[in-house]
């Protein structure tokens, strides 16, 4: 096989279409263990609440191409890179020429929701487990989500516009802690709150309670909620086991360079499964990060000198059913931070600069020149205007500014989330 991807999400199905487009007259194969493929897991919550079809969760296709192939519903066991060979679930082998590893995540399991044989308990992370939630909740509408991270703030805000009772529990003292600052959050939070979601925040999940087989309760900061549905966000961790034995992994973790590529000439990675070794370690974590990774992993595939990302950022946009959000990145240290409020709208803008650069900021409520700012802060440039009228909310801001920013009048676009 001149080109075989691990994983069939964004980032995996990004690296194969862009694979065949890049190179036409070679073929690519993608492994996955689940049966369907190429779908916007950041959309599971809307199906799960019943306001979006199935259909509508897949961005990909099947176009009959006689020079992709799908593999799924099976495990890749191991890597056996001394033969360019991976090992399936099913016994088989496949060979490759070049591999790129997007394998994403799996889901951190609090030991405490781990119970066996315990219905109603599910992770937001797969269309399988959304499609049996989707069948559950109507019947057993008492909600619990853990953990107040991007998946779990959605999951909450979705599943109470339609009226279900929500409990959110966050164990930081606010919602979205690797995203937001805490006064960013309040935002988020106020909105969960006017949606009828109880918060509790600072709070960890300590006991289960079951009846007839079927969650019944949990226990947190020791006060007993009812619930029949638990939904577990506590985030993931890259999915990397089956590489145990393969090298490539150090101290546990599949690093790989700006180029994406690992030790290995030949292997690529890209999206949850990968840390990107610069001065720090870098963990992606976001839809459009994974899309592009994937698609920079497949054009480096057969290049001599492999390009390598223009940024590092953790950009991500998204909307708590009413409330608009967009992540520009969390403060960096001796960051200092701008802010542009208005209470009575329901909207606040941060940005944090280090020596007149953009390094990271939130926009909640108004998103106006969100793709401009990102944009800026992309290219890093020294920004000769005040960060202040930078921050507000009107289209002609950038208008006004100086030739050098001339160039962010363009129109950018965000991938969906």
């Amino acid at each position: 096989m001149d080109c075989v991807v691990i994983g069939g999400g964004v980032a995996g199905m990004q690296a194969a279409l862009s694979f065949r487009k890049a190179y036409s007259e070679k073929t690519v194969t993608l492994v996955d263990n689940e049966s369907e493929v190429g779908y916007y897991r950041t959309l599971l919550p809307q199906f799960m609440n019943r306001t979006l079809p199935e259909n509508k969760l897949f961005f990909w296709q099947d176009q009959d191409d006689p020079r992709f192939t799908i593999i799924s519903g099976v495990r890749v066991e191991s890597l056996e890179r001394e033969n360019r060979a991976l090992v399936l679930s099913d016994g088989s082998q496949i060979p490759y020429r070049r591999l790129i590893i997007a394998s994403g995540g799996r889901p951190v399991i609090p030991p405490v929701c781990g119970a066996a044989g315990i219905a109603g308990v599910f992770t937001v992370r797969s269309l399988t487990t959304a499609r049996e939630a989707r069948v559950w909740l109507p019947q057993h509408p008492e909600v619990v989500i853990v953990g107040g991270g991007l998946v779990g703030v959605k999951t909450a805000a979705y599943l109470a516009s339609q009226d279900i009772p929500v409990t959110l529990i966050e164990k930081e003292n606010h919602l979205l802690p690797q995203a937001l600052s805490s006064q960013a959050a309040q935002l988020a939070e106020e909105h969960l709150l006017r949606n009828k979601v109880q918060l509790l925040l600072g709070s960890t999940i300590e006991d289960i309670q079951s009846s007839s087989g079927s969650i019944s309760a949990i226990k947190a900061s020791g006060q007993w909620v009812n619930c029949r549905t638990l939904f577990v966000a506590a985030g993931s961790v890259p999915e990397v086991t089956f590489l145990a034995d393969s090298g490539l992994l150090r101290e546990g973790n599949l690093e790989v360079n700006r180029a994406l590529q690992t030790t290995d000439a030949n292997i690529f990675a890209a999206g949850d499964a990968v840390t990107i070794v610069e001065r720090d370690n870098f963990t992606p974590w976001t839809w459009p990060q994974a899309a592009v990774q994937g698609q920079l992993a497949a054009h480096n595939l057969y290049l001599p000198a492999p390009f390598s990302l223009s940024c590092l950022s953790r950009v991500n946009a998204m909307n708590l059913h009413g409330l608009s959000l967009v992540v520009l990145g969390i403060p960096v240290e001796g960051a200092e931070r701008c802010v542009y409020t208005n209470p009575a709208a329901g909207v606040y803008r941060e940005l944090y600069q280090v020596d007149g650069r953009i390094v990271g900021g939130a926009l909640v409520g108004d998103i106006t020149n969100a793709g401009k700012l990102h944009w800026m802060m992309n290219i890093g440039d020294r920004i000769d205007t005040d960060f202040t009228e930078l921050l507000e909310p009107r289209l002609e801001t950038f208008a006004k500014m100086s030739p050098s920013c001339a160039k962010l009048n363009q129109r950018a676009v965000f991938l969906p989330s």
